[in-house]
């Protein structure tokens, strides 16, 4: 095996274990906050959404910073001072004693959230340019079913061994994780800290490079589009008859199913980028999104709706990984981490502002949010047509 691959299945399930052992607290974190004292059911659901939208926000907002720090400084150092915090973060997580204190280790884990990017340009970094698509599919992959089982996971061990020693669990596979990058992975050269190197820096220097304002623009509204679902699937499988008794299993289970779904889409059209266009794969990929998104509002079953959530993930699970593979090879090599950072940053908005809007639409009409990503994948794909020919 090559340098170049090993680095690649090693970042692969790097994203994988730590993505899961982030994802194993979701599911109980409103108990959590009542187990820390925290009585009233509203006033705790309010902070469990607070304690998890936190993270994500931060690092969003600290992703371009992650990423010029590695550029700067090294990618695999910058790993292990993230990874390893993780660890103290999370062990930390299991032993607070107010919701307070649990506050400030999210806040943690979200100023050192910087894995996501890193983990895409450690991918690349050896690589073959031809393989970068490969790289990328195989890191979203990777997320993608992190998120998909992860909840799960999660959950048993929560009933089993209880909520703070789940996040004891979640901190030994983080450290797992620490040592597989320390052990396995292989630093470019081009890589190691570098006085004389001039990496873009600024938002302003990464805007002048051609074309990258549109594709942060498609990154934000892609993964806006893929996150809008969760909010109003409990309510709609309502509409269709689902038992409340079963109303919770079958939302996971769709949501399970459409992520793996989209984790194969991923994983099939970052190889596909190797020998095809990735901006021809992408417009492919956003018609496929809207013919199977449209018919999501009018099934009238359960079965109907999980067909078409298949359907979904695999037409549009891979229109991420080609739009940062585009992005990927669209930038200088010196500056990939911190171009990571920025697209990165982009996704974590579009996914942080769609569950409300989803709210806001479901207001107004219950299956309106599946009207207007369709809308948004045919102005997509008219959008990135257009910029192929220009």
């Amino acid at each position: 095996m090559q340098p170049w691959e090993r680095n690649q299945y090693v970042m692969v399930a790097t994203v994988f274990v730590v993505f899961a052992g982030f994802a194993f607290v979701l599911p109980f974190l409103p108990l959590y906050v009542q187990e820390l004292g925290v009585a009233d059911e509203e006033t705790a659901a309010l902070w469990a959404g607070v304690l998890i939208g936190i993270a994500p926000l931060l690092a969003g907002l600290l992703a371009p910073v992650w990423g010029h720090l590695a550029d700067r400084h090294g990618q695999k150092a910058m790993a292990l001072r993230a990874l390893g915090a993780y660890v103290i973060l999370l062990v930390l997580s299991g032993f607070v004693r107010s919701v307070q204190e649990l506050l400030a280790t999210r806040i943690g884990i979200g100023l050192f959230g910087g894995i996501g990017p890193l983990g895409l340009a450690m991918a690349t970094s050896l690589a073959p340019r031809e393989q970068t698509g490969r790289a990328v599919g195989l890191i979203q992959g990777a997320q993608i079913l992190a998120a998909a089982v992860g909840p799960f996971a999660g959950g048993a061990l929560a009933d089993t061994l209880g909520h703070r020693h789940t996040f004891l669990v979640a901190a030994v596979v983080c450290a797992a994780a620490f040592a597989l990058v320390a052990a396995l992975y292989v630093e470019a050269p081009e890589a190691a800290p570098k006085q004389s190197a001039t990496p873009i820096a600024s938002f302003g220097e990464m805007l002048r490079l051609p074309n990258l304002l549109s594709l942060l623009v498609v990154l934000f509204l892609v993964n806006f589009i893929g996150r809008s679902y969760a909010p109003i699937l409990p309510s709609h499988l309502r509409s269709l008859g689902v038992s409340p008794a079963r109303l919770a299993f079958s939302t996971g289970l769709l949501i399970s199913v459409y992520s793996v779904a989209a984790a194969a889409s991923a994983a099939a059209l970052g190889r596909a980028a190797k020998d095809r266009p990735p901006r021809g794969l992408l417009i492919a990929s956003l018609i496929g999104g809207a013919l199977t998104v449209l018919p999501m509002a009018l099934v009238a079953s359960f079965g109907g709706l999980m067909l078409c959530a298949v359907l979904l993930g695999l037409a549009s699970g891979g229109a991420l990984t080609l739009c940062y593979t585009i992005g990927g090879l669209s930038v200088p090599h010196e500056s990939r981490t911190t171009a990571f950072g920025f697209f990165s940053a982009a996704a974590l908005f579009g996914g942080a502002v769609s569950p409300s809007v989803a709210g806001l639409i479901a207001h107004w009409n219950l299956r309106g949010i599946y009207y207007l990503n369709a809308a948004l994948f045919v102005v997509l794909a008219a959008a990135v047509a257009l910029k192929r020919r220009a």
